[in-house]
């Protein structure tokens, strides 16, 4: 079978830093990828090249000959300036008109083109390719999506709303409608991080769609569920190399035990013989003598140095949460609580009962209140009517998912110092390094940290103190699998209880043992994580309404 798409000995460094290096690997038709790594490995960065956009330092794609792509990038439309309309259009360029606009408007950094009349040339050209793409102008896009977005809750929309109108969890549904429309027009689709922003409800819709598609998918995500459900190839970062697994999720995480206890024998002894050959060497300087193999000795010394530790440290794997002193037996009570946002009706009498040590998964559409209903608990947001009680003995901590705790303007080093005055500053160092957090990095400002990294700060702070009531509004956005299982893992040692808002389904199977569910301004218990609540809802599918079906 022909690929659609090969790439050979592919090398790109960033501000000194190797990204990837000498990458090779094929894409066919029908693949379904799941392209995988730690933040800021160089994932987007692999797609930017294979779109087009930004240049290897070294390396060759080579794409069969008429080949259409469509990119989700990760934050689709984040700047608020533009209408829908000035979306649809620049959807409706083809992948050939972009790169022909690409190319003219490059001509245009040349100072020698305005030495003749053929500046004048290439703006007649660009004014032609603009007439052509208005052709099929914004509303022709958008209702040729309509049945999509109405899939999606979005059947009102018009092409003069602006981009700063809408949520992250809207414009992702748009971009995905778009994207998802006559995808039989597309041969390869390459997402990233699909899933960001989105509830339960819209990530199962997208698991169906990317299943019925027949083009070649690659997917960056950190979804283990969808992961599990859709791909059937691998492509891991590790280190500077790309690892090729031609695998399910499942089977890869199998072969990755394998290959990564082989590659640790190998480093263990790779080490052993490095001491042996430095003792050698340091013996034969000691003794003033020549000896005619320390030449070759150095040389094999090299040749064991360039055996790579095959373990990526990850300090998040080593935090735990401090626990308060236990709380009473009832640590939240709640009866006929309602909560109204002018006519917007959030919760109606509804009654619910915490109990000190469960694992609460809240959870339900995007809007439904979520972070309103934990913002009660903290007395932050008030409730409209009815009683709610917090356990005298209660002492929360919060995890708030836009990091509004952080003051952005400190250094790394003073938010972690910030309220501690008997926090040394040798201490505060050593705890941001178990974090990753190292060097002059401690004295960066904490508005320059990526969305991955406000959280790991967030969680920093955390842990800081004790608390025997943990309020997470959603921890693990942003964040890769091997942050999520140290999260994880944590939290399956804390003694205290724990209330968290996520839509990741393997998070919440891994850690809740009780979900709450809000639904029709209602807040409804169920015994069990995630995957028992859907089990348990089945059960009950006569009394389901249209938007409860979706979390089955």
């Amino acid at each position: 079978m022909e690929p659609l798409l090969q790439v050979r000995n592919l090398s790109k460094t960033i501000a000194g830093k190797q990204l990837f290096e000498n990458a090779t690997f094929e894409i066919y038709p029908q693949d379904c990828i799941g392209l995988l790594g730690p933040n800021g490995c160089g994932k987007t960065t692999l797609f930017n090249i294979l779109l087009g956009n930004e240049r290897a330092n070294n390396g060759d794609v080579q794409k069969k000959e008429g080949l259409k792509i469509r990119f989700l990038e990760q934050d689709p439309m984040h700047r608020s300036d533009i209408t829908l309309n000035d979306y649809f259009v620049r959807n409706a360029q083809t992948d050939t008109m972009r790169q022909q606009i690409k190319n003219l408007e490059h001509q245009l950094e040349d100072p020698t083109v305005y030495e003749s009349n053929r500046h004048q040339e290439i703006l007649e050209e660009l004014r032609a390719l603009q007439t052509q793409t208005n052709k099929t102008s914004g509303s022709a896009q958008l209702e040729s999506s309509r049945e999509r977005l109405a899939d999606l809750g979005l059947s009102d929309l018009t092409t003069e709303m602006q981009m700063k109108n809408f949520s992250g969890g809207e414009r992702q549904k748009i971009a995905l409608a778009l994207l998802l429309t006559q995808p039989q027009n597309c041969d390869l689709f390459l997402l990233d991080e699909p899933t960001n922003h989105l509830d339960i409800e819209t990530i199962e819709w997208l698991e169906q769609k990317i299943a019925d598609i027949s083009s070649a998918v690659v997917i960056i995500s950190h979804d283990r569920y969808l992961l599990s459900d859709l791909v059937d190839r691998i492509f891991e970062f590790h280190g500077s190399h790309i690892e090729l697994y031609d695998a399910s999720y499942e089977e890869y995480e199998e072969q990755k035990k394998i290959r990564d206890h082989i590659k640790k024998q190998e480093y263990q002894k790779a080490s052993i013989e490095m001491k042996r050959q430095l003792a050698a060497i340091k013996k034969i300087t000691r003794r003033n003598r020549y000896n005619i193999q320390i030449n070759s000795r150095i040389k094999q010394l090299e040749k064991l140095k360039q055996v790579e530790n095959p373990v990526l440290k990850n300090y998040l794997l080593r935090f735990h949460f401090k626990t308060a002193l236990k709380s009473g037996k009832n640590i939240a009570d709640g009866v006929n609580i309602s909560k109204y946002f002018g006519d917007k009706r959030i919760l109606s009498n509804a009654s619910f009962e915490i109990f000190a040590g469960q694992k609460i998964g809240l959870i339900g559409p995007n809007g439904c209140g979520k972070t309103t209903f934990l913002k009660m608990l903290t007395k932050e947001e008030p409730y409209s009517q009815g009683k709610l009680s917090l356990s005298q003995g209660a002492k929360w901590g919060y995890f708030d998912q836009g990091h509004l705790s952080l003051n952005l303007e400190n250094t790394l080093l003073e938010e972690i110092l910030r309220g501690h005055i008997d926090l040394s500053e040798e201490d505060a160092k050593a705890l941001l390094g178990q974090f990753n957090f190292k060097g002059r990095m401690m004295y960066n400002k904490a508005g320059k940290l990526s969305g991955g990294e406000r959280a790991s700060l967030a969680f920093l702070r955390l842990i800081m103190e004790p608390y025997n009531l943990l309020l997470l509004d959603e921890p693990t956005n942003h964040m890769d699998i091997e942050s999520k299982t140290a999260i994880e893992t944590a939290l399956n040692s804390f003694d205290g209880t724990v209330i968290v808002v996520s839509h990741d389904r393997k998070f919440l199977d891994t850690v809740t043992d009780t979900i709450l569910f809000m639904t029709d301004a209602d807040i409804k218990t169920y015994s069990g994580n995630y995957t028992m609540f859907r089990q348990q809802r089945l059960k009950e599918l006569s009394e389901f309404t249209s938007s409860d079906l979706a979390y089955l």
